[in-house]
């Protein structure tokens, strides 16, 4: 790891293996826009077979940024055949009167924006692949600036390696006495995972996730058990699934890739709920999903 490095919105100091975080403020970017985002010639089979989607969902308080993260969608190195937004009815009632001009604009630039129940961040995946089963599809959050070659980049790892999750971001597991711990963030930034693919890299959607056609296991769509179990822990859940149908997650990045988050939008998310005395801790997901799927435990420590 380098002495001093910008990551994630902060500059951090490697002082003798101790990691100092100072917070920097950026300047807000501008995205523009000019041409169609997704590729004209593109006609999407029924079942998505042959397709490349990419597919986010967002709520009311994000509404406003979510734009500038589908702008850096629009102007992909690879352009996808969709880009798919995902919103509840129950959030916007009105319809498209309830939302912002600016985000309707992008449909003139291949935005496609579709609805579907509100089951808060599943909704980035599971109405797309309930839509398109046989599709590629490529996962991202509502709240970062992707850089121009996350499609391709991803894209590029999954035609070597078909029978691979590609993720940019992972966590990197390892299990004692019977439980799922994670590597410390230190460890992470010497991206020794990083061009691997292991069942222990456990993907983190932020980074942006490319998820083959048939990777899941059975239970993917299952809702009543995803509200049930983990209902705002979507990246265990998917991991889970994955797994448990054979497939390993390849970090293509690394850890140590910067994200750039947009501005304004930290202060609202899963992140502000998924912590212990709030909501349901890492932790605590890791342990529902043992409960839940024992197996997951033996091919970790197989491995």
């Amino acid at each position: 790891m380098k002495f001093v490095q910008y990551f994630d919105g902060h500059i951090v100091i490697n002082l003798f293996g101790l990691l100092i975080r100072i917070k920097k403020s950026a300047k807000p970017k501008v995205i523009t826009v000019k041409e169609c985002g997704i590729r004209k010639s593109s006609s999407i089979k029924q079942d998505g077979e042959g397709a490349v989607i990419v597919s986010l969902t967002s709520f009311p308080e994000r509404i406003n940024t979510v734009i500038k993260t589908i702008k850096t969608l629009l102007v992909q190195t690879m352009k996808p055949d969709a880009v798919i937004l995902w919103l509840a009815p129950e959030q916007f009632p009105e319809g498209e009167k309830d939302l912002p001009p600016e985000l309707l604009d992008l449909r003139e630039f291949g935005l496609t924006i579709d609805w579907y129940k509100d089951i808060r961040s599943y909704k980035k995946i599971i109405p797309t692949l309930k839509k398109y089963p046989k599709a590629v599809i490529i996962t991202t959050d509502d709240d970062i600036y992707y850089a121009p070659d996350t499609v391709e980049t991803l894209y590029k790892s999954y035609l070597e390696h078909k029978d691979e999750v590609q993720a940019n971001r992972c966590d990197v597991l390892r299990v004692e006495d019977g439980k799922i711990l994670w590597a410390k963030t230190r460890e992470l930034f010497l991206d020794k995972n990083r061009g691997t693919a292991s069942f222990k890299n456990r993907l983190t959607g932020y980074g942006a996730v490319l998820y083959p056609p048939n990777c899941f296991y059975k239970d993917i769509c299952n809702e009543e058990l995803i509200k049930r179990l983990l209902p705002t822990h979507d990246d265990v859940w998917l991991w889970a699934m994955t797994i448990l149908n054979g497939y390993k997650t390849r970090l293509v990045k690394g850890y140590s890739e910067s994200i750039d988050y947009i501005e304004a939008s930290q202060q609202y998310g899963l992140c502000k709920i998924n912590k212990k005395g709030i909501g349901m801790s890492l932790e605590e997901a890791y342990e529902i999903i043992l409960k839940q799927y024992p197996e997951i435990l033996k091919i970790l420590e197989e491995e």
